[in-house]
């Protein structure tokens, strides 16, 4: 059996890598390609391309990085035609995987798509798109699965991959997290984890704010540590740079994103996955967001939901604070964090709201069944 898998970004390499390992398990036989990144290539994907380092946040800087892959979607399609995999299975990377799909489709090839576009939130024709041209599609969140079944998709609801790869139970032991992450001294009472995203474009326009904000914290809290995990996209120097400019005594850390997060009492998250990361820890948090302004003025007028971040989005109401656009400034994110970090009591609400938006999830075994589920539309 043959399996094509496609992802373009860091978090889809993570679920790509250990959907791979799963497959291989259920059928070692299993010969896997595709796109992807590192860790997809060291769980046994022959790569035809890494992506991971084009990818983009919002629409106008989607177009940019479309030209770089227009050259690389027409190979893939090509692939198609000369490898003729039993089942090409889409993670996340919506532009692209669309019309890969479509190819597919044309070709008679049949398909799963994981992290389906979310057509919940905005464009909802996306979900009839993805009906008419993916077999199946294996959906992590109860509300895609509902819309897609509107579309006419055939949807298996999975429940979240995250489950399978963070424990709740990951911020049960703070001091146990810091000493792994070389944190420790007496004088070290707080721990602000600090995640500006795996984008090249969220780093430039949202770490320069965090750490205007960091700035502000260390000086209303004497002795605040800071920890920063980079990201396998991030290079270093994109990073260290800033940070050393700063003055400030943040601690790089090459991934371990999920113990940088039960190492915190409070984080400053990029909005995107590392949020639903960071709730399925339980650790509180604020919200930040930036992009270009014509991205911002188009997203105003087409995403149909209130919120962005995950925790809101699952609860369904505001449970953490979200500062968007030129609401992200240094003086609002020291604001909002030193106020969980004042204020146990506001800090424990947002605990036990973060736990009742996590159960919105699913169970663990998503993965496992992601795979069974690919097996199945292979050998159907």
């Amino acid at each position: 059996m043959k399996v094509m898998m496609v992802a373009g970004e860091a978090s889809g390499d993570v679920y790509g890598a250990r959907l791979a390992e799963k497959l291989k398990v259920l059928r070692p036989d299993v010969d896997l390609l595709g796109l992807g990144g590192t860790l997809m290539q060291a769980a046994g994907v022959r790569l035809l391309f890494n992506p991971t380092g084009l990818s983009a946040v919002g629409l106008a800087e989607a177009v940019r990085s479309a030209a770089a892959l227009r050259g690389v979607l027409a190979g893939v399609k090509r692939a198609l035609g000369s490898e003729k995999p039993s089942c090409l299975v889409l993670i996340d990377f919506p532009e692209f995987n669309m019309r890969l799909a479509g190819a597919a489709a044309n070709l008679g090839i049949k398909s799963v798509y994981l992290f389906a576009p979310t057509a919940w939130a905005w464009r909802r024709g996306r979900a009839r798109r993805v009906a008419r041209t993916v077999t199946k599609v294996a959906s992590v969140f109860s509300l895609e699965a509902e819309v897609y079944r509107e579309a006419g998709a055939d949807v298996e609801f999975i429940g979240h991959p995250l489950l399978d790869l963070v424990s709740p139970a990951a911020a049960a032991d703070r001091r146990a997290a810091r000493a792994e992450l070389g944190f420790g001294g007496p004088d070290l009472e707080t721990v602000v984890g600090l995640l500006p995203g795996s984008r090249a474009q969220e780093i430039r326009l949202l770490l320069p704010p965090m750490l205007d904000g960091a700035a502000r914290i260390a000086k209303a809290r004497p002795g605040v540590g800071f920890v920063l995990p980079l990201a396998e996209t991030v290079p270093e120097d994109a990073v260290r740079e800033p940070v050393a400019a700063s003055g400030l005594q943040v601690r790089l850390v090459r991934g371990q994103a999920h113990r940088c997060m039960a190492a915190a009492d409070a984080l400053v998250v990029a909005s995107g996955t590392a949020t639903l990361e960071a709730t399925i820890v339980g650790t509180p948090m604020v919200v930040v967001y930036r992009v270009s302004r014509s991205t911002w003025a188009l997203g105003k007028l087409l995403v149909k939901i209130p919120y962005i971040s995950w925790p809101n989005i699952l609860a369904g109401k505001r449970i953490v604070p979200e500062l968007l656009q030129d609401e992200a400034s240094g003086e609002a994110i020291a604001r909002e964090t030193l106020r969980l970090l004042d204020d146990p009591a506001c800090a424990g609400v947002m605990i036990e709201e973060l736990a009742r938006a996590r159960a919105a999830l699913g169970s663990p075994g998503a993965l496992e069944r992601a795979a069974r589920l690919v097996i199945e539309v292979a050998d159907a």
